[in-house]
């Protein structure tokens, strides 16, 4: 079955282990709601890249001890590679296309499983990584971005981070 939309919300499904769910991806009007905004490029992006904004400018986002906590505020996830300077286009509440090269620790995702803002700069993990997400293993958050559909497909869910420090 398709996307759709009732009672004023989105709803994503996808299949895990032979059940159809069914996600809500937010409220608002859901005749055009807007899931995608353009951004300009900070640095060399490429798709699937999770971002942080700085102005009109998007970066790679990490959840790395050390860093500063705009960094761990991801708001999306790029829907397109860019160079520097260029326009991008990013995810802010709809489904996003992730590869390996966006993963640490995997090669594809796990359908069902939830993704976090990875220590290395522009990259998701898993719950279930060998790195975890504890202090000790160099993280100064744990940010949520979203839930696995499928090995590419990430419905973002970008909650709040919560500092480990």
């Amino acid at each position: 079955m398709t996307n759709r939309a009732i009672f004023n919300r989105k709803y994503s499904s996808f299949t895990s282990a032979s059940t159809e769910v069914w996600l809500v991806n937010g409220a608002g009007v859901t005749t055009s709601p807007t899931t995608t905004v353009s951004f300009t490029a900070g640095q060399d992006l490429i798709q699937g890249t999770p971002v942080y904004v700085s102005g009109v400018y998007v970066f790679e986002a990490s959840a790395a001890s050390g860093v500063v906590p705009e960094l761990f505020n991801a708001i999306g996830i790029t829907a397109e590679a860019a160079s520097t300077s260029a326009s991008i286009d990013v995810v802010l509440d709809d489904v996003a296309v992730i590869s390996s090269g966006n993963l640490i620790h995997e090669s594809s995702m796990v359908p069902g499983t939830y993704y976090y803002l990875s220590n290395l700069s522009g990259k998701l993990t898993s719950s279930s990584a060998p790195s975890g997400i504890t202090v000790s293993g160099g993280y100064a958050a744990s940010a949520p971005m979203g839930l696995a559909l499928s090995a590419s497909e990430l419905n973002i869910e970008i909650c709040s981070p919560i500092t480990l420090t």
